[in-house]
């Protein structure tokens, strides 16, 4: 049973359509989202976190050490911020 050239033809589009676009739509949803990444509000949050962490370690330590890894966690936690073991 021979295939017609047009529908050979038809069959290769359709699967390099397949096979292409899921690559495409990914890299343009990618390219969407970096493009509405607002700069501003990254630097922000990076900087408040830098904050938030040298502070806290020099206002008060940590109430809670983890007995698996050792760790330090806040008081009233559940789970080790480290390692996820049960405190």
């Amino acid at each position: 049973m021979a295939l017609g050239q047009l529908e050979l033809a038809a069959r290769v589009a359709a699967g390099l359509f397949v096979i292409v676009a899921p690559t495409l739509l990914f890299l343009a949803l990618w390219h969407g989202l970096q493009a509405m990444q607002d700069d501003a509000l990254v630097e922000r949050v990076r900087q408040r976190a830098t904050e938030q962490s040298g502070s806290a370690v020099s206002v008060s330590s940590p109430a809670v050490s983890c007995p698996a890894c050792g760790a330090g966690n806040r008081d009233g936690v559940a789970y080790c911020q480290q390692c996820l073991s049960r405190l």
